[in-house]
């Protein structure tokens, strides 16, 4: 009897999952269809910027004291305050022919510890929330992966923005052009490497 009832709830779960990733499969088609271009990513980044450009305006950020190296060198940080706790924002671009096409977001807040489930990542959530919807308007919807993961995402023509927990500390935030089909890259300069932050290695 028990086991009838998992296995029923299992399905349902299982089918209302699909039937959202449906309806956000359709909602992202009907975007991306419509035409409508949103190419702003935040801080003056945007689709289509090109790698030595980023290098550049990361460097010129870093100048005005707005920016600094991230997590081992290989990304860029940028602290946040007013939220329940000073937030830490670590991002890094992908590049498809040495150019801008999805934003890497990483967020946490600076006071996490293991011992301290207050800092969690998951309580991050609203102010992580709040920052995307200060940035991408608001819509966002709460959804389930296909492991039963909570994700929250917005299309708005071509810019998708997908928020998730990625671990006990950070959140991932990935902001996407997906307009875009992903190419080779014809150098491999500036690939993050080396004991100095990217924006000195790479500006000129």
């Amino acid at each position: 009897m028990y086991l009838r009832f998992f296995i029923g709830v299992f399905a349902l779960l299982t089918m209302t999952i699909a039937a959202c990733e449906r309806d956000y499969t359709d909602l992202r088609q009907r975007e991306l269809a419509s035409g409508v271009r949103n190419d702003s990513i935040f801080m003056g980044l945007y689709f289509g910027m090109p790698r030595s450009a980023f290098y550049v305006h990361c460097h010129e950020m870093n100048q005005q004291g707005l920016v600094t190296n991230g997590t081992e060198n290989i990304s860029v940080l940028y602290m946040m305050s007013g939220y329940r706790q000073p937030i830490e924002v670590n991002f890094y671009p992908d590049f498809s022919e040495d150019k801008i096409y999805n934003m890497k977001v990483w967020m946490n807040y600076q006071t996490w510890a293991p011992w301290n489930k207050e800092y969690y990542a998951e309580r991050l959530v609203p102010d992580a929330l709040a920052i995307l919807e200060k940035w991408y308007g608001s819509g966002f919807v709460k959804q389930r992966n296909q492991k039963g993961q909570p994700t929250w995402a917005k299309v708005n023509g071509n810019r998708e923005v997908i928020l998730r927990i990625l671990d006990e500390r950070r959140l991932r935030v990935d902001i996407t052009d997906i307009s875009v089909q992903p190419k080779p890259n014809p150098s491999t300069a500036g690939q993050p490497t080396g004991p100095r932050p990217l924006w000195e290695k790479q500006a000129k």
